[in-house]
């Protein structure tokens, strides 16, 4: 299937014919059937002849080269292909994917434990999203917690330098308050989870008893819920488990 779409492709490139919007469609489902079979090599090639065809732009091929060479281990060059892919959605006004890399390049600089450096490049992402108005999506969500928990572990466990991870907070209960939805709950849930866990890598420990107990308040709220999954409060109480083993910051962090 992904190899007759690429030559598809090949052929609407070659012949100079085909509309733009059915190439870039075309791209798209090509680039998801190999991220449905997890062929990251295949995700590299894909990345790179769309690219060079113009089916794909640039900032959405770059993130693609970026995911596919994060999960061969190769962070150096997901590094430079997400850096990449921040600069070029940027001025391709492409506010998504300039959300989904940025997050990806905050979270992988965090978890090597280059806090400095996750601070700057979340931070003017931050900035950027909030003036085009798209603060609202999880991937900003995600930034705010790598930038709040990093702050928090190089400028000081204050008060004041936890503000990325209380907007988080606000953020999640903005969209649980707007939807009312098993969706918003899970996300905030996880959300908050997540943030538990990047203080206790951090060795914030007192912030992660603190946003454990958040947790389990908005635990409390879903269980209240009709028709809940059982098996999903059994998790997140396993998860909330984890987080309160000071031993779990040494295992790594959670990745996207």
């Amino acid at each position: 299937m992904v190899m007759a779409m690429t030559a598809g492709l090949m052929m609407m490139a070659g012949c100079g014919h085909g509309d733009q919007e059915e190439k870039r469609a075309l791209a798209e489902k090509a680039i998801n059937e190999a991220y449905k079979a997890r062929d990251y090599n295949r995700i590299l090639q894909l990345a790179d002849s769309l690219e060079t065809d113009g089916s794909m732009a640039k900032g959405k091929a770059y993130y693609w080269l970026g995911y596919a060479s994060d999960r061969q281990k190769q962070e150096r060059m997901a590094e430079f292909y997400w850096n990449t892919s921040v600069q070029a959605s940027e001025q391709e006004g492409d506010m998504e994917t300039y959300a989904k890399s940025g997050s990806r390049l905050a979270n992988l600089l965090c978890v090597r434990g280059d806090y400095e450096g996750t601070i700057r490049v979340a931070e003017p992402i931050l900035a950027k999203l909030e003036e085009e108005q798209c603060d609202t999506t999880a991937d900003y969500v995600n930034l705010l917690i790598y930038f709040g928990c990093c702050e928090s572990a190089v400028r000081g466990n204050s008060d004041a330098n936890a503000n990325g991870l209380d907007r988080a907070y606000e953020k999640h209960l903005e969209n649980i308050n707007k939807n009312h939805s098993d969706a918003a709950y899970k996300n905030a849930i996880a959300g908050l989870t997540n943030i538990a866990y990047y203080c206790n890598y951090t060795k914030q420990y007192q912030r992660t008893l603190d946003w454990v107990r958040r947790s389990e308040g908005l635990l409390t709220e879903y269980e209240h819920r009709p028709n809940i999954e059982p098996s999903y409060t059994d998790k997140q109480l396993a998860r909330f488990a984890i987080s309160l083993d000071r031993k779990s910051g040494s295992a790594g962090m959670p990745r996207p």
